[in-house]
This record gives structure tokens, sequence and C-alpha cells, in this order.
């Protein structure tokens, strides 16, 4: 969770139970959305000034197949965020220059809202969103504001901050700037809600996910308390340093501030992912705990040996084998799913699922990918090193960072629609 000094890939695997994620088209309330944001917080941050075409307004491009089409078009798309009852979605994307950046906001049918300025960005709850901004010469150090989506209210959050986690609810955890010291310091963060900022709390760790009922903290921390903590989003810096890096993994309840489960681990440079009943977390290393009594289990053949834990499905642990087959465990057994190697996007529908068209030993070059619905499918370009997905609450909106040239590496923002049947 700490604000990335360079651009940051998103993996090319994402997965999850496509719960708490918009319908395209429907305005029913759903849970929070299973990606929580993380940004900074600070200074008065007013909407964008200067006029830009928006994309979506514009007619589908004829080199895309039907039910494609180009919503956003940036430098870097780095996130999609939808607001806890899906009926917007926050497209964090990164300026020319580091540093710099903006939160478009979507309606259902891909038309442009609004825009902030931003670094990074949290939804509050439906309709706020608090956003980060930096200076391109200190980007340890962020401003943050909470908006109001329809522009009528912008409130500052004092201090400074070194990143922050959302959980949609009406809380986010702000961290500590993390600024390079002799002194062994330890982690901190403070928890806003709803106006309030609460005291620093140290001791604990770096928040790294909330549950998604908003009242479970993951938080990590390292066995040295001047290293700060690795925040899940910067994989880049996560897996550039040297030797694992060992510390602890604990769930705290809020506002309570009770730790639940606390457990040691050889390398904290691991995802995190909590079960949607919030009963368990999951690691990208294959660990399972129960949060319930504490008890740990292995799931067999990842970690140290390759392969990894990617989410939570229906079925299962969604998981990436040594062999590049996605498949789901549970501890009863394991099941393949057909035709997934090295990347899938599972949505809400049994019958929902974005898969590769065929393995491939190029991970950043764009790659040919089938979205399924209900029996319809089709077929769009991913750049995988970028891939950023997500499907709606229905299934019927699958939406990713793609591109319409095999020969390019661009960032377009692809909105596919696939009615059932």
């Amino acid at each position: 969770m700490k604000l990335s000094k360079k651009l940051i890939a998103v993996p090319a695997i994402a997965l999850a139970a496509g719960i708490g994620l918009a319908a395209c088209g429907s305005s029913g309330a759903t849970s929070p959305t299973t990606h929580p944001s993380m940004a900074t917080a600070g200074a008065t941050i007013s909407l964008l000034s200067t006029p830009r075409e928006s994309p979506a307004q514009a007619s589908p491009d004829r080199s895309l197949p039907p039910g494609v089409t180009v919503v956003d078009i940036a430098n870097v798309i780095q996130r999609l965020d939808w607001s806890p009852n899906g009926n917007l979605l926050a497209v964090l994307t990164s300026g020319g220059t580091f540093g710099t950046g903006r939160a478009d906001i979507f309606d259902l049918a891909g038309r442009l809202v609004t825009s902030f300025d931003a670094f990074d960005m949290a939804w509050v709850d439906d309709t706020r969103l608090m956003t980060i901004v930096v200076s391109p010469e200190d980007t340890a150090h962020g401003t943050a504001t909470v908006h109001s989506i329809d522009g009528t209210a912008s409130d500052s959050v004092p201090g400074t901050f070194g990143g922050m986690l959302g959980n949609g609810h009406g809380s986010v955890a702000l961290v500590a700037p993390d600024v390079p010291s002799d002194t062994p310091r330890p982690e901190s963060f403070r928890i806003w809600s709803n106006g309030n900022l609460g005291p620093i709390i140290t001791g604990l760790g770096t928040p790294i996910r909330w549950s998604l009922d908003g009242t479970l903290l993951a938080l990590m921390q390292t066995k040295d308390s001047g290293v700060a903590g690795v925040f899940e989003r910067d994989h880049a810096a996560m897996y550039s340093v040297g030797g694992p890096i060992p510390g602890t993994l604990r769930v705290v309840k809020l506002p309570e501030e009770v730790v639940t489960v606390s457990h040691p681990l050889a390398d904290i440079r691991v995802s995190t992912y909590f079960s949607p009943d919030g009963g368990r977390l999951a690691t990208s290393a294959g660990l399972v705990l129960d949060l319930r009594d504490g008890v740990s289990t292995q799931v067999p053949g990842l970690g140290d040996q390759g392969g990894s834990v990617e989410g939570w499905h229906s079925g299962g642990l969604v998981t990436v084998g040594q062999d590049g087959r996605v498949s789901l465990w549970t501890p009863t057994g394991t099941t393949a799913i057909p035709n997934a190697f090295d990347w899938a996007f599972f949505g809400p529908n049994e019958e929902d699922v974005a898969t590769l068209a065929a393995a491939t030993d190029a991970p950043t070059a764009p790659a040919l990918a089938v979205v399924r619905r209900a029996g319809g499918s089709v077929s769009i370009l991913l750049n995988l090193g970028w891939s950023v997905v997500t499907w709606s609450a229905d299934g019927i909106c699958f939406m990713t960072t793609g591109t319409i040239d095999a020969q390019l590496i661009d960032n377009r923002l692809l909105r596919v629609e696939l009615p059932a049947g």
C-alpha cells in the first residue's frame, strides 16, 4: 500500500468471486467491491477544469467486435473501483509526469460523470471519493480530500500520509508517510471515519486489505519495524526486493482494535484475500487462515513450489498451478477450469469467466482473451502485463484494459456487454 515511486504493472492474473461489482444498467445495492481502494490524504482538490473529450461519447470503434466499446483512454490505467452500491466506476489513471493523474468517474452506461486530480483514490461510500495528490518532487507526503461526486462539497483531511485503504463503508485507513531514515520507526496508521480522524495506531503493521463488510482489517508487519510494510498494490516494488522479508500477518477487528489472528510469515511479499463471508483469509502463497479458530492450512503445490492463489470463487479458492492451469481448490479436492491457463477472471454467475484463448510465454504482449457468459462469447485483445479487469454484479458487463491493435500495447478501457443467451 505504500505510494509507489514508479508505475505499477497489475499482475496478469486477476480473479474474484464477483461479489460487490456493479451491474450494467441496474441500480440495486450490492456489497462492497472486492478490490478496496488505496490512496493518501490532506488538502482540498478541485474538479479538473481542463476540458477533455470522453471516449465513451464517441461511436464504437469499427475494429472491435459487437458489444465491445472503448470507454476511456489514458497514459496508464492503474485501477478500476466500483462504488459500494455498484452504480459508478472510478478509473484511476496516471499522468504524463510521475506524481500526476486523475480519477475518472463513469456511470453504468460508460458515460463520464466527473473527474478529480488524483495520484490515488478510494471510495468512502456511494457518493464520496477520497483522492490523494502528491508533488512530483515528494510522493511520500500525500494530501487527501473527500469529494462529493456531484461536486457540492470538498473536505480536506488534516495532515500528510504515505498511503490509504478505504473500506467503502465510510472508513479509510491512513498510513504515516514512508520517509527513509537511519532511525527505525514503527509502522503506524490512523482510521478516518466519516469526517473524524482517529488516534495513531502503532505496533500492528501496515493495512493491506479490508474484509467485504468493512469490519476486519488485515495488516502486515515486517520483522524489522524500521522497514515500512509493503503495500499490496505495489507489486513491482514488492517483488524487486531480493531475498525473503519475514514478518507477521494480523487481522484486527474494528473499531474495537482487537487482534483476532496473528500469524508469522517467512516472507511478507504476498497478496491477501478475505473470503466472501469474512471467515477466512488466504495469501497468494497458499496459506489459508480460519479467522474463527486461527487454524492454518497450506494449499498443496503452491508457494515456494510455484503457482499461487489468486482470489475466491463460489466454488473455492482460485489457484494457478506450476503448469499454469487455473483451478478451484477446496479442502476436499481441486477442480481444473477447462481451457483456462495463465490468466482467468470469474464473474458472479457460474458461466461468467474470461480466459486466455491459449497458454502464452509472453507475459506483457497483447494476447487473445475470450469472455464467456450464459452461452455467449466474444474475443478481445488484452495487454497481460497491464491487465485490470472487473465484472458487473449481474455478469452482463466485463470491463478491462486492452487494445484494438495486436501490435501495440496501448491502454484503452474496454467495455464488453454480453446479454444472456
